[in-house]
């Protein structure tokens, strides 16, 4: 099997496999509910919950692959009802469980939301060629015949 490359990436730099992504995020979410598990009480549902949350986040924010990020955001949902909430895989839960799963699946929307305005703006890390502002008069056109600004040169003549 063969993986055409996206044309929009470099020519160095092909996209990940929407199944790699979703694999690398699912392993992400069961560690947090491990992680969630062990930190907090059965009793502590919120507590729970917010650690699942973050990892939605985090790695929506860090995946381009919108349906990886729906996919693992779905899993990471389920595994908080079936698992964090009840006990033993259920996930015919109560309102209160799906209702807390709500907010894993805002979580993974906000991290989308974050990694497209990043994308917008540019690289991340990347700061953007300005020109430095070394003319005497930054509103308007240089007068003729200015004198030499700091490196010698007069734009005006």
């Amino acid at each position: 099997m063969t993986v055409d490359p996206e044309p929009s990436a470099p020519a160095g730099r092909q996209s990940t496999p929407t199944g790699v992504s979703v694999a690398a995020g699912w392993a992400v979410m069961t560690a947090a509910a491990l992680l969630a598990a062990a930190v907090f009480p059965a009793s502590e549902t919120p507590g729970r919950m917010l650690v699942m949350a973050v990892a939605a986040g985090v790695f929506a924010s860090m995946v381009v692959d919108l349906r990886a990020v729906a996919a693992v955001t779905a899993l990471g949902m389920a595994t908080f009802v079936g698992f964090l909430a009840n006990q033993f895989g259920d996930l015919t839960a109560t309102a209160d469980a799906w209702s807390y799963a709500l907010v894993i699946g805002f979580a993974g929307a906000l991290g989308s939301g974050y990694r497209y305005m990043r994308s917008i703006s540019g690289s991340a890390g990347e700061v953007p060629d300005r020109e430095p502002a070394l003319r005497p008069f930054p509103c308007g056109p240089e007068p003729v015949g200015s004198p030499p600004d700091m490196f010698g040169d007069s734009r005006g003549a």
